[in-house]
């Protein structure tokens, strides 16, 4: 048995999805489990509901992102965030071993971005965290060039703290990129799954009820989770103003102004305020994995059209598990899944004529059940289960 410290100080969107069942993965695969995130008591009894019988392994802390004062230059404030999270970890984790008995055997950062970064360096983490670690590697940078790419090395070499002495292998949710950057950092990154929670639908939630009247017979295509420039936003709202009929746009999440220009956020609060008769608005946050579940189940179709985001998406697997059809981007590592899997149809990012002649097409399509695509949803289901997770985290303990 072994001792494993999750670590995540961040909460919302996927983030608590992942840290439970990471945590229920490894009690489950007989080692002792300590959970670092902002909310213990939530994943503490998340894990007495599924298996109250592995809780006396599992030890679960407070941990908050670290307050720093604002300093004026970006990428160093970037640095003396990340610095200050090692620290903060590294001295929780005294303080565990002083209460435990013991250092985990591995600490595993489940959003591991967030201890990475320009200016800092292998030998930075080595002095601050002496300890044996691995993490879960969302964004890297390997899909697109950076700016300046010849010139990112030593300080400013982006995976410079992966090299790190006390750091065994990483993991990474984009299967593509996954040897690249095993030969840039010289040891081993394990592709993971990008799962979700498959709680059954809340059906009987009264936002469910609304969206089925009002779209009548009309088809339903929808944009779910953090309504933001990323996730394509502004082409979503286009979209439905070009396409009046037969299809009810379904905008349901927490409206997100990052990246979005001054006019873009008068223009889409001036829409939303617009009520048009072919939209459906839930602007807050969806309560819970089951009523999120719930709108995919009565949606028809999954908008995944990002704008300049080349990686992994937890969109396709949940469309996978309801076997609903994604509209999303060519490019990049969701492109590439869409189209190996046959999972749905791709556009242009941003090309609203394609995705105008796309619905039209799919409208038929579908009244008529004559799809010109035969998706694989079981395949790809499988491909990014939870089950796959005891195997990638096998693969990961066999780093210590």
């Amino acid at each position: 048995m072994k001792t494993i410290a999750l670590v995540d100080p961040l909460w919302g969107g996927h983030h608590p999805t992942y840290l439970k069942f990471f945590a229920k993965t490894l009690l489950e695969l007989g080692h002792e489990v300590i959970v670092l995130c902002p909310a213990p008591e939530e994943v503490n009894q998340w894990i007495i509901g599924f298996c109250p019988e592995l809780t006396n392994r599992l030890h679960c802390f407070g941990l908050n992102e670290p307050l720093l004062p604002y300093f004026p230059l970006r990428r160093w404030q970037r640095r003396k965030m990340a610095i200050a999270r090692w620290q903060q970890v590294a001295k929780i984790m005294e303080k565990i071993a002083a209460k435990l008995g013991k250092i985990p055997d591995l600490t595993f950062f489940a959003w591991l971005d967030s201890y990475l970064g320009s200016y800092l360096t292998a030998a930075t983490s080595d002095h601050i965290f002496p300890y044996p670690w691995s993490g879960l590697y969302f964004q890297p940078p390997l899909r697109k060039n950076l700016k300046y790419q010849q010139l990112r090395r030593g300080i400013l070499d982006p995976f410079a703290v992966l090299k790190s002495k006390h750091c065994p292998g990483v993991a990474v949710l984009d299967e593509g990129i996954a040897d690249r950057l095993q030969r840039k950092i010289a040891k081993p990154v394990i592709a993971f799954p990008d799962f979700t929670d498959e709680s059954p639908p809340d059906l009987d939630w009264q936002i469910v009820k609304d969206i089925a009247a009002k779209a009548g017979g009309k088809r339903i295509i929808s944009l779910l989770g953090s309504l933001s420039e990323y996730k394509g936003l502004p082409t979503f709202v286009e979209l439905s103003r070009q396409v009046p009929e037969g299809w009810l746009f379904v905008f349901a999440g927490n409206l997100s102004t990052i990246g979005l220009k001054d006019q873009e956020i008068e223009t889409i609060k001036s829409f939303f305020c617009s009520e048009p008769e072919n939209c459906f608005f839930y602007l807050t946050q969806i309560p819970s994995e089951s009523q999120f579940n719930a709108l995919v189940k009565i949606s028809d179709v999954l908008f995944a059209v990002r704008e300049n985001f080349p990686y992994s998406s937890n969109t396709l697997i949940k469309a996978a598990c309801f076997q609903k059809l994604v509209i999303a981007n060519q490019q990049y590592c969701i492109g590439e899944r869409v189209k190996k899997f046959h999972l749905g149809y791709t556009i242009e990012s941003g090309n609203i004529a394609q995705c105008v002649s796309l619905l039209e097409k799919l409208r038929t399509e579908l009244s008529t059940g004559r799809l010109l695509i035969e998706p694989d949803f079981e395949r790809y289901r499988q491909l990014h289960s939870t089950e796959q997770l005891i195997t990638a985290f096998k693969k990961v303990l066999g780093f210590v």
